[in-house]
């Protein structure tokens, strides 16, 4: 499968190119263009950290900019690049409120949307490519918030030491954050994303005692003066939250069939399509390695050290289960090439209501 590298991007191929060209009558982007390899790597530590992390043609590559004009040019010219060089495609985001000239803005406003734009790349390319933070350029600001991120979506996160070429890698950590809990803000959520709430009205809204709160919510919750809002991990958390209420999930007859007999273990299993409506945990539960045994183009999800194997497809936002199986039956499945979509598609399906 093909990368997503999601980048945060700086200024340094900009301030290579005046301490070494200056102005005159060149430009950065031509400068970058009729640029050798080794150059285009000694002046953006961005370039650099991509060509030693091999990125090539069928890759995409997304630059994150801070809310500057300089930072989306120099964002902008390095996409030229890669597109020209690598072939591969290019997004540039420039993120509001990502500066550091005025640190509640950056933790109001430029984390939140970071954090927004990067789990919209995730959730629309999530099954097209696997996805990685390169953190090695941009605001170092950022770096502990990506680091969360990653950690909260399941994300890997490499990084490129300046004068080496040593690729650092943090794989996704299988951490599970209590999410449910984020249930009890939905009232004054809207709000308090973007604004502060008194705590007379956050209390009364959401029915929190200051017991509750300080036992349940007050590591994502930040007071001053009579007044809540979110941190910026609580904001992140909750966009997690969102997508732990998840997709919506539908099984075919045949599934109705063996969960209505006896064969079958029918709470074990509606546990296990209750886990699935959880997009990151879905992706991170998938068992591609099943497609080699056999004829079959659906995918399989494998919850763990387990015999239960579920076999769907996605629909949009829909998971659609055709069947289930314990592990021997299959294995047997497999050899009669009973595991293909074109099986399913004009199958009935019923939405589960878990």
């Amino acid at each position: 499968m093909n990368t997503l590298y999601l980048c945060p991007s700086g200024v340094s191929a900009k301030l290579y190119f005046e301490n070494t060209k200056g102005y005159g009558n060149d430009t950065l982007d031509r400068y970058l263009g009729n640029a050798d390899s080794a150059t285009l790597q000694k002046a953006s530590a961005e370039l650099n950290s991509l060509f030693h992390m091999g990125v090539h043609k069928k890759d995409r590559v997304v630059f994150l900019s801070s809310d500057t004009d300089d930072g989306e040019t120099v964002a902008r010219c390095l996409a030229a690049v890669l597109r020209n060089n690598k072939e591969c495609e290019t997004k540039v985001y420039r993120i509001k409120g990502l500066q550091t000239d005025d640190r509640a803005e950056f933790e109001k406003t430029g984390v939140s949307n970071l954090s927004e734009t990067i789990i919209e790349e995730v959730e629309g390319y999530r099954y097209q490519y696997n996805i990685v933070l390169n953190a090695t350029a941009g605001f170092k600001a950022t770096v502990p918030y990506l680091t969360f991120i990653g950690m909260v979506f399941h994300l890997p996160i490499r990084y490129l030491f300046e004068r080496s070429e040593s690729i650092i890698e943090l794989p996704p950590i299988p951490i599970d954050f209590d999410l449910e809990r984020l249930r009890k803000l939905e009232p004054v959520i809207d709000e308090l994303t973007n604004y502060y709430v008194s705590l007379e009205d956050f209390r009364k809204r959401t029915g929190l005692s200051f017991e509750e709160m300080n036992r349940d919510i007050k590591d994502i919750l930040q007071e001053e003066e009579g007044y809540v809002a979110l941190r910026p991990t609580g904001k992140i958390l909750y966009q997690r939250y969102l997508q732990y209420k998840g997709y919506k999930l539908f099984y075919s007859q045949t599934v109705k069939k063996k969960l209505d007999s006896s064969s079958y273990n029918r709470r074990t299993f509606e546990e296990l399509f209750r886990k699935m409506k959880d997009p990151v945990h879905l992706k991170s539960k998938l068992h591609p390695e099943i497609k080699k045994k056999g004829t079959i183009d659906l995918d399989c999800y494998k919850a763990g050290s387990t015999n239960e194997r579920i076999f769907f497809y996605m629909e949009k936002n829909i998971v659609k289960i055709c069947d289930i199986f314990m592990h021997d039956e299959y294995e047997r499945a497999l050899e009669k090439d009973a595991l293909l979509k074109e099986k399913f598609v004009h199958e009935s399906f019923s939405e589960a209501h878990l």
